[in-house]
Parts: C-alpha cells; structure tokens; sequence
C-alpha cells in the first residue's frame, strides 16, 4: 500500500488537527484569517470548491479544505504538502507542523513560502470516502480480509449514491492542484511529499511542469511501477530480512530472540493451508474471543507494522510469543495497525486511486515474478483484485503508467529498509529526471525524519537545486530505537 509515511506514527497527532469550515459560495476559492496550532500561526483556513466532473464543468461540486500557514516574509511563494495515501488528508497535519512536532524544516523555509495543505478530493470534507472496513466489535471480520466483502460492498453503496467514483484519480487530484495554484496566484509551486504524495507529485509534474519550482519525493513510489499492490510482496520481504539482520547484531535482540528468522519463517508457514485460529482479546469487550487470521491481513499488517522504526521494534518479541502459541500481541499488533491506518486513511479514495490506475494493468506473470520468495506471496494482491471488483471503476488510460520524465530540480529521500517505497523505485526514476538526486539513508524504513535530512531539504529548497548538496551526507543519520522485550508502550 502507498500509505502516508505517517501512516502509523501520525495516528497519535489526530487530537487537534486542524478543521477547515465547510464551503460557503461558488466554485473557487472560500478563506478567511485564522491560527493554527497551539502556537497560534497566522493562517488562512477555509476551502476551494471544485466541480467533481471537471470535462464537464458543470453538476456536483466538491469542497476541498485549505490551510495555509502564511510566510513570515510574504513573496508569493508557496511549498504545497502531502502526506501520501493514498486516501489521506494533508489538513488534519497542518497543526502540528506549525507547532514543529515533525517535519521541522517545513517550518524553516515558512520564512519565505507560504505553507499550503489542499486535501485531494474525497478524502476529507462533505465527500470524504471512507468505508468502516475494521469495526471494534468485531474483529472477526477485519482479521479475516483486508476488505471485508459484505462492508465494502455496502460501504460503495452508499458512496456511490452522492459520487461518480471514477472521478477521483491522480490526474484529476493534480489537476485540482494546479487550479488552486492558479487561483492563489503562486507563480510556481514547491513540492513536498510522502508516499504516495511522492507519486501524486510526479503526475502533478508531468501534467503541469511549467508550474513547478522544486520537488521533494520522500520514500519514492513512481507511477509506472504498479506498486500497490503488485510490488507489496517485495518490500515486505525486504523489511523483514532487514529486521532479522538488525536483530541478530543487536546483543539485547540476539539474546532475547537468538532464533527469529526461523520461528518467523514458521510462523508464516502456519498460514499455508489457510486461516489460522487464534485467540485474541476484543478491544471492545476485553474479553477473549477466537477470530480466523488470514494470511493476507497477517502479512500485509505486519508490513505495515514495518513501516515506521518504533513500532517494528516490538516484532520479534511478538513473532516470538505467536511462534510459541501465544497470539495476543500479534493480535493486538494487527489491531492497533489497522486502527491507525481507518483513523487517516480514506479506504474508498484509496480503491477509487488503485483500482482504476494499478490493478487493470498487473498480469499473472506479474504477480508470480514480483511474489515468489516472500512470505506475503500473492496473498494482497489477489486480495485488492477481489476488492476491486465490489469496488468497479473505470480504469485509467494505460499510457498513464509511464515513467515521469522532466528537468524539474528533484530531491529524493529514500530508507534501505523500507517496505513499501524499496529505494529500487528512487533508483528507478532517477534515469527519468536528469536533475534529480538522492539521499539514501541506511536501516531507515518508511516513515523517519532526521535533523540531517531536514536541513539537507531546506539546503535544497532555497538553493534550488541539489547539484552542489552533499546528499551522501545523511546515510548514517538514522538509528533504530531498542529493540522491546514486552508489549509495554505499544
């Protein structure tokens, strides 16, 4: 999944996040003066209201929320940020970035750029797709599929009744950008994203690169390389073997949990002849219940778990307890993930993206080449084909998958251990865009930040380019966090 790099981490920033007022008038743009955080930023809140059928110009409109945290020095120029997805809202983070709780060199460049949070159509306000796929009461169901069949098929009932759903793609999501740009009067835009934010913003340059002063791509996922869900597989297995070789030269982890790979490596077997039977706590009744774990949600969670270094320092202790019969922190594991994810992510938005722009185009040959080797298989992509079909899009144009190429000045971040962005991709793309460059940063995973990063973004960003940037500089910035021997802090 292209899940914002925050996916995990920023389910605990949710409390306060900005709220942008619903939309008053015609198409355009609706603000107003307003602060925003704790510390109060100067601020312009409100929204821009588009049609949902752009070609067409005319029916329902869509009210995009808006935050702007304004420039200390105003020049007409403005950073635009997104957190990924896809499915996720860029709004709900503007608080803490202007309080500088993360992604501290936002807050450096507010200086001389405007910072603007336009949240892509449908995954906030009045439209906001999003399906309850993971109901508290009944873990047996969203531990059973990823997309229970019987919610989905309801959840795009009901959608459907106030939304054309193949009318919420990348290119029509970039479009609405470029149209607030426009009506903002910024001249040219920097790009800041994350994820699946990165892969928004190369569709953003292809289709509007006359409008583009820099891009940051941070955990690069090109379009052309059909990556939710196809290369899903990959990165997982890649995450795990990076975990393994992390704990075996981590004394406190090779003492605790001498024998990971292989009880992980068994654990996984367990998933051969079809759902396991555990027994788990209901996070609603506490009480023990028996659910029927699937390998697609056992695999695809726990590749999410990986997503951020704090949380995958509790997988060997819980791959170590289910190994040896004892399956509540694994379930509390698959939970809390899953909780996290409902809590930012757009589950609707995200199939109206995936299923119209991915999944038409993956062939079988694809799935056995990129799935053989790892423990997931071709457990989620079979998973999101069989959602798709509730789901029932059009699909894009195929020549939409292919590569991004422009001269646009690119700084990409990529983390060796990370499983659903590989710094493949970054490597990848970089043959498309002669003006790019790359940080790699060595055992980080999808979701970091580090002081040095930080200031190698904002070096970028005021120089304009990164010709002369020390992007080698950062490689051994980051540090995992110790490796748990309990679930405490979970």
């Amino acid at each position: 999944m292209r899940a914002s790099s925050l996916a995990i981490l920023a389910a605990s920033f949710l409390v306060g996040a900005a709220a942008s007022p619903l939309p008053q008038g015609a198409v355009g743009l609706h603000l107003a003066p307003c602060t925003i955080g704790k510390t109060k930023v100067p601020s312009r809140c409100g929204t821009f209201v588009v049609y949902e059928d752009r070609a067409a110009r005319s029916g329902r409109t869509i009210a995009l929320p808006v935050v702007i945290l304004n420039a200390r020095h105003p020049n007409g120029r403005a950073l635009v940020w997104n957190p990924g997805g896809p499915g996720a809202g860029s709004t709900q983070f503007a608080s803490f970035i202007a309080d500088g709780q993360f992604l501290k060199e936002i807050d450096r460049l507010r200086d001389r750029y405007d910072i603007a949070f336009l949240d892509n159509r449908g995954t906030s306000g009045p439209h906001y797709q999003q399906c309850d796929l993971a109901p508290r009461a009944h873990p047996d169901l969203y531990f059973r599929q990823t997309w229970p069949d019987s919610l989905l098929t309801a959840c795009r009932a009901r959608l459907a009744r106030n939304a054309d759903l193949s009318l919420y793609t990348t290119n029509v999501a970039a479009d609405d950008l470029d149209d607030f740009r426009a009506a903002m009067g910024y001249p040219k835009l920097v790009l800041d994203g994350n994820s699946y934010g990165t892969y928004f913003y190369l569709v953003y340059i292809r289709r509007h690169r006359g409008y583009v002063e820099s891009a940051i791509l941070d955990g690069v996922a090109p379009p052309h390389i059909l990556i939710i869900p196809l290369e899903d597989a990959y990165g997982a297995q890649l995450a795990m073997n990076s975990l393994a070789e992390s704990c075996k030269s981590d004394l406190k982890c090779n003492r605790n949990f001498p024998a990971f790979a292989a009880h992980f490596a068994a654990l996984a077997r367990r998933f051969d002849d079809g759902p396991l039977e555990i027994t788990i706590q209901n996070p609603v009744t506490k009480r023990s219940q028996k659910v029927a774990l699937s390998k697609e949600v056992f695999a695809d969670r726990l590749r999410q778990t990986l997503y951020t270094a704090g949380p995958a320092a509790y997988v060997p202790y819980i791959v170590e307890r289910a190994y040896r019969g004892d399956y509540v922190p694994l379930g509390r594991m698959i939970d809390q993930t899953t909780q996290g994810l409902a809590s930012i992510l757009g589950t609707g938005l995200n199939l109206s993206v995936t299923c119209a722009e991915d999944i038409p185009f993956i062939t079988d040959d694809e799935i056995a080449r990129t799935s053989a080797g790892s423990f997931e298989g071709d457990a989620r992509v079979r998973a999101q084909q069989r959602a798709c079909k509730i789901w029932n899009v059009e699909p894009v144009s195929a020549d939409f998958n292919q590569p991004v190429r422009s001269d646009v000045s690119v700084l990409m971040v990529s983390g060796t251990d990370d499983p659903t962005s590989p710094q493949r991709y970054g490597k990848v793309e970089l043959q498309y865009l002669p003006n790019g460059r790359r940080a790699l940063v060595k055992g980080a995973s999808h979701g970091f930040e580090t002081p040095c990063i930080d200031k190698l973004k904002v070096d970028f960003v005021l120089a304009g380019t990164a010709k002369h940037l020390n992007v080698d500089a950062c490689g051994g910035s980051f540090a995992r966090p110790p490796f748990a021997t309990s679930m405490n802090g979970f």
